[in-house]
């Protein structure tokens, strides 16, 4: 039975594979660990959740496809069951930001080393960037890719060196300035900041957004 990704998981598997050992957090139905083995983009794949009934779909689908045993399945909260270096790359995808930040710091006060990330944030992106300043890896991809309307951040780290990122970066991701479709994106996101602003001219959290977006299209220009 082949498996179907959508956009964004297509993006993630293609910065996962070549692992040894993938660990995928918060896995949920298990498509994307059982179509990195599947295809022989990794050699093994770990399946976690924090839910037990969440992560049966995982096991289903790698018992059908005759995957159970490069498909290991495991409850936990984040990294908690995955021992240091067990995995090569890590994929944190659909949750929030502040909590795959909470993942990664807790992983890290843990003493627990990945070779890579891959990090795909719903929201506050900006927070996974913070924590990957702590982390020991530079990050080689920071980028947008659509999915069913909306945008998404991915995010690709390899362990080594040391991440810096000024206020714009850390909006927008490392490489917002040479993103041949960040502009557009930056635009239209300015334009719906300033219908809002001219209903609601005091909100603040809107207000540096807007500040924030005009400063990187003024980069971008330059």
């Amino acid at each position: 039975m082949p498996i179907r990704l959508d956009e964004r998981l297509t993006e993630i598997a293609r910065l996962a594979e070549g692992a040894d050992t993938v660990c995928d957090v918060g896995s949920d139905h298990g498509k994307l660990a059982c179509w990195l083995v599947q295809t022989g983009r990794a050699a093994r794949a770990i399946a976690t959740d924090i839910s037990a009934p969440s992560l049966k779909k995982a096991e289903r689908l790698a018992e059908e496809l005759g995957l159970a045993d490069e498909v290991p399945t495991r409850v936990g909260d984040g990294l908690d069951p995955i021992a240091d270096g067990e995995a090569d790359v890590v994929v944190i995808a659909g949750m929030g930001g502040d909590l795959i930040a909470r993942i990664l710091e807790r992983a890290r006060e843990q003493g627990k080393r990945f070779g890579r990330f891959v990090l795909s944030p719903n929201t506050h992106a900006e927070r996974v960037r913070e924590q990957l300043q702590r982390m020991g890896h530079t990050v080689v991809h920071d980028g947008s890719v659509g999915c069913a309307g909306k945008d998404y951040t991915v995010i690709a780290t390899r362990e080594g060196g040391e991440e810096k990122f000024d206020a714009l970066q850390l909006a927008f991701g490392k490489f917002f300035a040479t993103d041949g479709e960040f502009r557009a994106r930056a635009a239209a996101e300015l334009a719906q900041i300033n219908g809002l602003l001219a209903g609601n001219p005091s909100a603040a959290s809107l207000a540096e957004r807007k500040r924030l977006l005009e400063e990187a299209l003024k980069e971008c220009a330059e």
